[in-house]
């Protein structure tokens, strides 16, 4: 799905069935968008994590992990080679959008790459089906391009591979963005900002002229107004993947 078809859909949504766009609304179907939702793999998910750990606990290697929520509505979160939050300056995210099928094959692969490179690295991962199976924050985005690289000449992607979130830059298939560390992440960001600009559509009863280009007008205003650094850090890398894809369905 493009941009314009995504916001076209909603607009028309909106004027015809009258419905309510909240940001939290836009974060869900943007997260789920063209998924079939699975959680049948949750178990076998958690199993392989869990022995995945012990065995760590019996090497050298550095890691930390966190977890959010339980069941099958966990996201897990693995550190590895670091105790630290991320410079969110230096770093990139990548969104590794693996088919729902192949999420442990999946993981195998990602772990093991960070590991044998050394790479300082966080990965979060949810154990049930999401357009974001496997989202891995580089601290270094030097590391970035070898990745790519690397699952490019190993695997054929567009057959591994979920369409991602259509407001996501990729290579290959592989998402990524640059977002803030701590006040709001990329998506979060999204979800705020289309929220807002679908506002200003309704109070200008101007739902007919939605469109990607409209709202990346948006996007230049509203970084005019804004105050906090992390937030415009994050307007600002928003704009830049929306000016690229744009430009690129040209």
């Amino acid at each position: 799905m493009s941009i314009n078809n995504f916001l076209i859909n909603v607009a028309n949504d909106i004027k015809y069935n009258n419905k309510i766009y909240k940001k939290d609304d836009f974060y869900y179907i943007l997260k789920y968008l063209n998924i079939n939702k699975d959680i049948s793999l949750v178990s076998d998910i958690e199993k392989f994590y869990q022995d995945f750990l012990v065995s760590l606990n019996n090497s050298l290697i550095h890691y930390e992990t966190r977890s959010l929520k339980n069941g099958e509505n966990a996201t897990h979160y693995i550190a590895f080679n670091t105790n630290s939050k991320a410079n969110y300056k230096e770093a990139i995210k990548v969104y590794f959008p693996v088919k729902y099928k192949y999420m442990i094959s999946a993981l195998k692969t990602v772990f093991s790459y960070i590991i044998k490179n050394n790479i300082k690295a966080t990965i979060k991962f949810h154990v049930k089906a999401t357009n974001e199976n496997i989202v891995i924050r580089f601290y270094d985005r030097n590391d970035l391009i070898p990745f790519i690289n690397y699952c490019n000449n190993n695997f054929k992607l567009d057959e591994l591979l979920e369409p991602l979130n259509p407001f996501i830059t990729n290579k290959y298939g592989i998402g990524f963005v640059t977002d803030d560390n701590s006040i709001s992440t990329y998506l979060d960001t999204l979800s705020l900002l289309l929220e807002e600009y679908f506002i200003v559509l309704r109070e200008t009863d101007n739902y007919d002229n939605v469109s990607d280009v409209g709202f990346a007008e948006y996007l230049n205003k509203r970084l005019t107004i804004e105050e906090n650094e992390e937030m415009k850090y994050n307007i600002e890398s928003l704009l830049r993947c929306l000016n690229l894809l744009i430009k690129n369905k040209r």
